[in-house]
């Protein structure tokens, strides 16, 4: 798995290391590694979520030599198996000889043998789990190769430029212990259940936190006419228990319309904090482009799992890219140690309709999350679950019109610390409440 260090900025803001992270616009591996037809070229079918089934195309990646994408080899190799996603993150990319990383040859994946799971790495012959991380592996290395050359070249131009997001590697459809039966992301984190994780679970004290700030669609294909329908999920999964926690969830009857390049999509609320107790979260990506009809012409627009790597001590910030065939993913994020959930519960009523923004500032960072962004009128009511440091600040902000209110909340203070004055009524009713867990007080 690949450190935070080669991903992340610290609490500091500066960057812990160059960023090197992997880039895979998809897996490619060389046929004659393994010993597999040349003639591999299908259109992938997926089962997809909330009970529909949608046919969309596999991408051949960009290649320069006889490779072929493993989503067509395995179009062959599994038939109709649903295929959902591309994830793994490594501490360091070792060498493609070293056998570090491969299970060996025994009966000890076996014990898995009963376990349910969509893991299509059981119907490939477990002689190849070598060959197909040697040749993953390596493409890898040769993605983080360009990322970096293209990050000097930046550089060489103005010292002072911002860099892109650092690529974040994705898992294959099956890794070697995938195919060795072993413990897979895919049963650890029981890809195959897309329900929605229990809201109600959490720690008795403070933990290691996720907090998702933003994301953003960018790079589409040229292919790509405006405006599109775009829908899916985004979710975390973490070991509290390892179904999907949405941070991102539209269905196929209300797609966000995307009309330009980058577009920032509208996050819903974690149904619960997202924890990192044992330093790794899997992050999970499946949307898709509405087109007319009943679904079954619909085309895959992103399809990966991931998983975050984020050993620390202390607190760090990941702005990365979770890279496609025809469209990247911006995600910018943290994670903050000794960190505590906090609902915030926010009622608001106008008289007439007007623009409203939410967005609250945790644990004293800048970053903002975008709790509410819309017009309306009448009543609102809604609720929004972040993480914030434990006995720190948390802020959260109206702005309405060209008027700009706070509220100030800590832990273990009852009601807020500040709120806006009565000049804020001529806009409208607005109450915020806070509530932590577990309580700081």
């Amino acid at each position: 798995m690949i450190s935070s260090e080669k991903l992340c900025l610290g609490a500091d803001g500066n960057r812990l290391s160059h960023p090197d992270a992997g880039y895979l616009d998809s897996v490619c591996a060389d046929l004659s590694d393994l010993g597999l037809p040349s003639d591999m070229g299908h259109d992938l079918r997926e089962e997809k979520t909330e009970s529909l089934v949608k046919i969309g195309d596999s991408h051949p990646c960009p290649i320069g030599r006889d490779d072929v994408c493993l989503d067509d080899m395995f179009d062959d190799i599994f038939g109709d198996w649903p295929l959902t996603g591309d994830p793994i993150l490594w501490d360091d990319i070792r060498s493609e000889n070293s056998d570090d990383y491969v299970v060996p040859d025994s009966d000890e994946g076996d014990r898995f043998a009963d376990v349910k799971t969509n893991c299509p790495g059981r119907n490939i012959p477990r002689q190849l789990a070598k060959k197909m991380d040697s040749a993953w592996l390596r493409s890898i290395a040769e993605q983080n190769e360009k990322y970096d050359a293209r990050c000097q070249e930046i550089l060489s131009q103005n010292e002072d430029a911002d860099l892109p997001p650092v690529p974040l590697d994705v898992f294959p459809e099956a890794t070697g212990l995938c195919v060795e039966r072993g413990c897979c992301y895919h049963i650890e984190y029981m890809t195959h259940d897309t329900s929605t994780t229990n809201s109600d679970l959490g720690y008795s004290g403070p933990e290691l936190m996720l907090q998702i700030f933003s994301l953003r669609l960018s790079s589409f294909s040229a292919s790509y006419s405006y405006p599109i329908n775009v829908y899916g999920v985004f979710a975390v999964r973490d070991v509290l228990e390892p179904l999907r926690n949405h941070v991102f969830n539209r269905s196929r009857d209300d797609p966000v319309t995307v009309d330009q390049d980058p577009f920032t999509l509208a996050l819903c609320s974690p149904c619960r904090g997202m924890y990192i107790p044992y330093d790794q979260v899997l992050l999970e990506v499946d949307l898709w482009i509405k087109k007319e009809g009943d679904g079954s012409a619909d085309q895959k627009l992103l399809s990966k799992y991931l998983e975050l790597d984020v050993r620390t001590e202390g607190d760090g910030f990941i702005y990365g890219c979770i890279p496609g065939d025809s469209v990247s993913l911006e995600i910018d994020c943290a994670y903050l140690t000794e960190s505590v959930e906090a609902v915030i519960e926010v009622y608001a009523e106008v008289s007439h309709p007007c623009h409203v923004r939410f967005v609250a500032f945790s644990s004293g960072y800048d970053d903002e999350i975008v709790l509410f962004d819309g017009k309306f009128s009448g009543e609102k009511l809604f609720k929004h679950v972040v993480a914030v440091k434990a006995e720190r600040e948390l802020k959260v902000q109206l702005e309405v019109e060209k008027s700009v209110f706070q509220w100030i909340f800590q832990g273990g203070n009852a009601g807020p610390l500040s709120f806006p004055d009565d000049s804020m009524l001529k806009y409208g009713q607005f109450d915020v409440g806070v509530c932590f867990y577990p309580s700081t007080g």
